[in-house]
């Protein structure tokens, strides 16, 4: 659940994802995403119940969002340790 890893990350000194920087990941590193293993961009919410996701599709990535409590096994919430200017 999106708020569990909001939890979680803050425990461990990191921060959620935004969509610029999921797009920029994936754009540098593609092969973090694959089947199976796609990941929810939390840093990006906008106070519903929406949680922004990029996933693959017929071998694509899609960029799109979940309904938070949807029980998606293999979609994780992508966080960041640190952040460079």
């Amino acid at each position: 659940m999106p708020g569990d890893a909001l939890a979680t990350a803050a425990e461990r000194g990191r921060t959620l994802l935004t969509v610029a920087e999921g797009i920029a990941l994936l754009t540098q590193v593609p092969e973090v995403l694959v089947k199976n293993k796609c990941f929810s961009l939390g840093g990006s919410r906008c106070g519903d119940r929406r949680v922004p996701a990029l996933w693959t599709s017929k071998r694509a990535p899609k960029l799109g969002w979940c309904w938070e409590g949807n029980p998606h096994p293999w979609l994780g919430m992508a966080s960041a340790g640190a952040r460079h200017a």
